[in-house]
Parts: C-alpha cells; structure tokens; sequence
C-alpha cells in the first residue's frame, strides 16, 4: 500500500516537472530576442575583428556559438554572390557596351594614325607604290606590322598598298622557309633544257686550246666531226668568250699600186664592171651595171683621162 502510493507520487512529481519544462520553453520561445539583418552582420563584424574571442561575443550577444558561424557563413556567401552578381550585371550594361565600343574605336583611329606616320616615312623608299619590289627585310617589317595592327588585315593592306594575296603569298613562305624565303627568286629557269653538258664544253675547250687557229665556225665543224656530236657556232662562240679564248683576227693591209702587175695586152682579156644603187624622182630605186673592157678603159684614160671617162 506505501509503495503504490510512492509511485503514484513519482509519477505526479514527473508530470509536474515535465509541464513545467515546458512552460519554460514556451516562455523562452516567447520572448526569444528577434535579431534584425543589421544586427546579425555587426555582430559577425565584431566577430571578424577578432578584438573578443567567439565564445566571449557569443556570451555577451546571448547567442550559441552555432548560430554564431551559421550568421558568418551565411554573410560571407551573400556578399559573394552580390559581388558575382554585381560583375555579371557590369559587364551587360550598355554604358559598358558603349564604352568599349569607343575604346576599340579609339584604338582604331590610333592605329590608322600611326600606319599613316610610318607611311610618311617609307614614303622616299617608295612604300605603296604600284608594283613596288620590296626587299626581305621590308616584307617582313610589313608582315610584323600588319601582325601588331589593330585595324583589320584588309584595311591595313589598303593603307600600305599591298594586295592581300601578294601579303598571304609573304607569309606563307616566312612560315615554312623563315625569312630566307622573303628573298626575290630569280626568273631564270633552274635549268635549260639544251644546255651543253659539262664534259662536252671541257672537251670543246680542249680542242680549241689545241687548235688556237681555228675559227669558231671551223672549231664547231671540227668537234661535230671528229666528236659526232653537233655544237653550232654560236655556242662554241660563247663557250670561248666565256675562257677569255676568242683571239683577234689577222688583217693583212694591202696597199694598192699605181698600175697592173699584169697588163692586158688584148682585148676580152679582162672586164672590169661596178654598180650603183640610185633612185629617180617619180620611178623609184634602180641599179646602175656598168661593164668595161679593161683594156678599152685603159686607152681611154690614156688619152681623155679620168674626167674624160667620167664626162
């Protein structure tokens, strides 16, 4: 009987004591303190100051440490989103827009500005000329300048001049040969097709330091026969130019004589002839054959003499 009654004691005093738990957490529920924006970031602002410990500004503020870091946390990432945001939403304005549009055309202008200097000064190495030949050191100055240009590669070609296959045609050849290949390639062909061989054109100049009175004519007659391969005269002309080996010909001076060593003695003996290239007023040109005897003409000198013949 005492120990039912203990028991319905306990349990009365535990019913007790739980509604009374309750009504504190109601009350404490109640009258909880309601933190505004403005105080939680002061309070995580003193807590990044670090002048009191966390668990020294948790006690004063009347807070757990965990709502502490959970405010902290919470302030730090909204501030990283705003700041996200805030760049996000910069970069799309259109005074933005605008202001970069300016800026590139600024740079454009500024670009023109100074191809048009550099222009003036290439002016007396005749930059922009039509069909100006460039030298290797001038293409490449062009490509690095169309390269560093901020104006488009079409414009900057039309500044210089130059056409933009001539420009890409430079270019590729610095991209697989290096600046060598900005060198101007010759226009002769690497090889002619009916050059004389080599041991051929030692052989001709063999024979003709054997043969030194032999003419280039007679030189390449020679060869062609005793070789059995034809050289013409003008290659074996230019071969011998080429050694230094073309000698001067032997001019024998006659002098003429007053009279025949042989007179004619007869008649028929020997015919003397001339012609004359004239032309006669409403006919045209014409040759002029004269034909004499020689000794008929020397007895006409004889006795009219030579105005008499030309009377």
């Amino acid at each position: 009987m005492a120990h039912a009654k203990e028991a319905k004691m306990r349990q009365k005093s535990g019913q007790q004591k739980s509604s009374a738990d309750k009504a504190i957490k109601d009350i404490r529920r109640a009258t909880r303190k309601s933190y505004s924006a403005e105080e939680k970031i002061r309070i995580v602002l003193e807590g990044l100051r670090g002048e009191d410990s966390i668990a020294a500004l948790c006690h004063r503020e009347g807070i757990a440490e965990s709502m502490y870091y959970t405010w902290s946390k919470e302030f730090l990432e909204a501030g990283k989103r705003r700041l996200a945001g805030d760049t996000a939403r910069a970069a799309i304005t259109d005074e933005v827009q605008t202001l970069r549009r300016e800026a590139r055309d600024l740079k454009e202008v500024v670009a023109e500005q100074t191809l048009e200097l550099r222009l003036l000064k290439k002016h007396d190495s005749g930059w922009g000329r039509r069909r100006m030949r460039y030298l290797a050191s001038e293409k490449l100055e062009i490509i690095r300048l169309v390269e560093q240009s901020h104006l488009p590669v079409k414009m900057t070609l039309d500044q210089l001049g130059i056409p933009r296959q001539t420009f890409y045609c430079w270019y590729d050849r610095l991209q697989r040969l290096g600046v060598e290949g900005l060198e101007d390639r010759s226009s002769a062909p690497s090889r002619v097709w009916n050059r004389i061989p080599d041991d051929v054109r030692e052989d001709l100049i063999e024979l003709a330091l054997d043969e030194p009175e032999l003419s280039p004519r007679k030189l390449a007659v020679t060869f062609t026969d005793t070789k059995s391969y034809f050289v013409s005269e003008a290659s074996v002309y230019r071969l011998l130019k080429a050694h230094d080996l073309i000698t001067s010909p032997a001019f024998i001076i006659v002098k003429a004589d007053n009279e025949f060593k042989d007179k004619t003695v007869r008649p028929n003996e020997m015919w003397q002839t001339d012609f004359t290239y004239l032309k006669v007023i409403g006919w045209g040109w014409f040759y002029l054959s004269t034909i004499l005897d020689d000794l008929e003409l020397a007895r006409e000198i004889c006795t009219t003499g030579i105005s008499g013949i030309s009377a």
